[in-house]
């Protein structure tokens, strides 16, 4: 072990196996939210996408943020609280464009809906309006973080409590506060409503075990030898993972799938340690793709401009998760708020791709060049 660990923290820099990771599963979010977003149903190839990402998808962001706060040294209790509210406020604001979104065609397709569009209609603005989501969650979760940090939690103190979480997550799920407003927050925060997305409950064990995860990988001398240990186990996982879901469901597609997507947002102790070693085997491979194509064996900034992409999405991943579900909402109203076809979605999918690059790209752009001017008139 005194080979791979150190006592000192020698592994301090950018850890990118993880940016690919995030920048990779943009693409999968774009596909998937093509017909989410438009209530389409999925094609074939689309749901197969989608079950192999409820392994991995959301657990990613909430882990990699884990990874994140042990890291960065300015992570302090105080500015993880402000962090944290400053997500939970970017949820609502996110709401208020997605009902934007929704809006905006209506008045050019009010005088042609269906019975079923005005009823999608409605029901969509009801939702969006105080929908939960992947920002909420971390939001919350940084105000968990921020007390555990305060509390000087050590890495064995993540792990359990991570574990403990998972497991006691589908005992609460649901419960019932039948108090006003109390009653309410309750749901935001551990119940079932169909304005929640992901509840904070079920993603905090992932948030927990990246804090682990990312105090250890500092003290790692070895990234290699490290990654070669953890694969082992983490491929054995995954194996019997796939092998005991195709066993019990091999033969009945449609009932994999609902079972995979319903424990993605609401996995127990099982899926969680199921997701973990697909992040991890994931995160690897992207390791030694790098590191084998490195000539002196040190991760350079790649000149590929696919990966130059991917860790721009990464480093943007707010960005693009925020305005790409706008694109769907604007072609929804303008079908009059009734579904597409397959092939309409992965066409949605790439416009979403494109118009969003354009806005993440130009906002970018014009506040780079606002700070630059911004510095010059100080001098």
């Amino acid at each position: 072990m005194n080979a791979i660990f150190s006592q000192e923290e020698i592994n301090t820099g950018r850890q990118r196996e993880f940016d690919y990771l995030k920048g990779i599963f943009m693409l999968m979010i774009y596909l998937v939210h093509a017909f989410q977003a438009t209530m389409s149903p999925e094609d074939s190839i689309t749901r197969w996408i989608y079950m192999f990402a409820t392994m991995s998808g959301a657990a990613i962001f909430i882990f990699v943020m884990g990874v994140g706060t042990a890291y960065n040294r300015n992570a302090t209790p105080v500015g993880m609280v402000k962090s944290g509210v400053r997500m939970v406020i970017y949820q609502y604001l996110n709401n208020l464009a997605y009902v934007a979104a929704l809006l905006i065609p209506y008045p050019f397709v009010s005088g042609r809906l269906t019975g079923a569009g005005m009823d999608n209609f409605k029901y969509l603005i009801v939702v969006y309006i105080q929908y939960i989501n992947i920002f909420f969650i971390t939001g919350i979760i940084y105000l968990v973080l921020a007390l555990l940090r305060k509390l000087n939690m050590n890495i064995a103190g993540y792990i359990i409590i991570g574990a403990a979480v998972s497991i006691v997550a589908p005992f609460l799920f649901g419960t019932n506060v039948d108090v006003p407003v109390l009653g309410y927050l309750m749901k935001l925060l551990i119940g079932d409503a169909e304005f929640v997305s992901f509840t904070p409950l079920y993603f905090l064990s992932y948030a927990l075990f990246g804090v682990a995860f990312g105090k250890i990988l500092r003290h790692v001398k070895d990234k290699v030898k490290f990654y070669g240990m953890l694969a082992v186990p983490s491929v054995v996982i995954v194996i019997v993972w796939w092998v005991l879901v195709f066993v019990k469901y091999g033969s009945d597609i449609s009932q994999m799938y609902a079972v995979l997507t319903g424990a993605y947002s609401q996995p127990d102790f099982w899926h969680v340690v199921a997701s973990m070693a697909h992040i991890f085997l994931l995160a690897i491979i992207f390791f030694f793709i790098e590191y084998i194509c490195a000539k002196d064996g040190k991760p350079h900034a790649p000149k590929n401009p696919a990966a130059r992409q991917i860790l721009y999405y990464s480093e943007h991943i707010s960005k693009y998760y925020a305005l790409h579900i706008t694109v769907y909402f604007i072609a929804l109203g303008i079908n009059g708020y009734e579904a597409f076809q397959s092939y309409q979605c992965w066409l949605l999918a790439l416009l979403s791709i494109v118009v969003t690059e354009i806005m993440v790209r130009g906002y970018n752009m014009l506040y780079a060049r606002r700070s630059h001017n911004k510095k010059n008139s100080h001098k």
